[in-house]
């Protein structure tokens, strides 16, 4: 996989990480629950980027076992384990795009929520 590949894979997941994290800051909450939902969050991206990180480790142990030598491996070997990462990639930034999608649906629920409030204590 190319470099600018793996930066824009990595860059994607920075940035639904970084999303994830505005949501839940500026959702009307406490400064305890709001630190709270932050750090399981983040926990939890971060325990799934581990299990990506094991499973890639993994695998890669494998194709070099086939071989006697890592220079020896085949293209269809090198591919396949570039398809595994790919694909572990893609299934993480769908996780935490839906984490990022619900919170921000939670976001203007509760800012829709607050505005009627408003709207309506001035009347």
């Amino acid at each position: 996989m190319s470099n600018a590949k793996t930066n824009g894979i990595l860059g994607l997941l920075a940035g639904v990480a970084v999303g994830a994290t505005l949501g839940i800051l500026f959702a009307p909450a406490s400064g305890k629950k709001t630190r709270s939902r932050i750090k399981n969050r983040m926990s939890s991206a971060k325990d799934e980027l581990d299990d990506v990180i094991d499973k890639a480790q993994d695998e890669w142990r494998k194709a070099k076992g086939k071989a006697s030598d890592a220079a020896s491996m085949t293209k269809d070997e090198v591919s396949d384990f570039v398809r595994f990462l790919f694909e572990e990639g893609k299934d993480l930034k769908d996780r935490l795009s839906r984490d990022v999608e619900d919170s921000a649906d939670t976001v203007t629920a509760k800012a829709r929520k607050t505005a009627e409030n408003v709207h309506h204590s001035a009347n």
